[in-house]
């Protein structure tokens, strides 16, 4: 996490007369906020640079707490939460650090069903159509878990009657002897009719890409003096 912090403020104070003083805490708080949507830019500026068609929701996964008067600083970091989907945290905090990816919701669901290993992970078939920006579509990846029976929400899920197992469009999974190796669709007869969707894979693994750190210590380095400088003229002339 990133925090955006003022330093020297009792050297500062020595220099400032009595009513700067007092506006001193308002002005360094809004300093360091109007600073933070500074970095806030620059992360999603340079996210549109390094990711390969990142989505609207990847790009607005930063977040700004501002500073409050007397209060530690400023903070810019990514989101945690989501409520219909995984919490960005989760698969871009890997991007910044490098490292393992963590599970997703769907890898998830389908490990509490056994359909997928411990240790496995998912990635697109062949078969699989993926959006504009090169990711499986969320009503795509539904269809799969609905038709595998691996919905939270078991109303969700396909029936097992008779009609469902003979629908032409199911999905089941594919294995390899005793191995789950992924999960097929049938289009049609014999194994020209199968379409792969998902493959079983090990963890992936990340290298650092987004330099998140770097990106806020120059927008910092460069801003923050003259933001300060700015506020507290401005917090002085209003207060006068």
């Amino acid at each position: 996490m990133l925090k955006i912090e003022t330093k020297g403020g009792n050297l500062l104070k020595k220099t400032l007369s009595d009513l700067e003083q007092r506006q001193m805490p308002f002005a360094l708080a809004r300093a360091q906020t109007l600073t933070a949507k500074l970095v806030e830019a620059a992360e999603i500026e340079e996210m549109a640079r390094v990711f390969d068609r990142p989505t609207r929701f990847t790009l607005n996964s930063v977040f700004v707490r501002p500073a409050r008067k007397g209060g530690p600083g400023a903070v810019v970091w990514v989101k945690d939460y989501a409520s219909k989907a995984d919490a960005p945290i989760r698969w871009l905090l890997p991007e910044v650090d490098g490292g393992e990816r963590q599970a997703k919701r769907s890898e998830k669901l389908l490990s509490a069903r056994g359909i997928l290993s411990s240790g496995r992970f998912l990635m697109p078939g062949g078969g699989m159509t993926l959006d504009s920006h090169g990711n499986i579509s969320r009503g795509v990846m539904q269809k799969v878990l609905s038709g595998l029976g691996a919905q939270g929400d078991k109303y969700a899920n396909s029936t097992d009657s008779r009609r469902s197992r003979r629908n032409s469009k199911r999905f089941f999974v594919l294995g390899k002897g005793s191995k789950s190796v992924g999960v097929a669709q049938r289009t049609g007869k014999g194994s020209t009719g199968l379409r792969i969707m998902m493959a079983f894979a090990a963890r992936p693994t990340y290298k650092h890409r987004l330099d998140f750190y770097g990106v806020a210590d120059r927008v910092v380095r460069d801003n923050l003096p003259e933001q300060a400088r700015q506020s507290l003229a401005q917090a002085v002339l209003k207060a006068k």
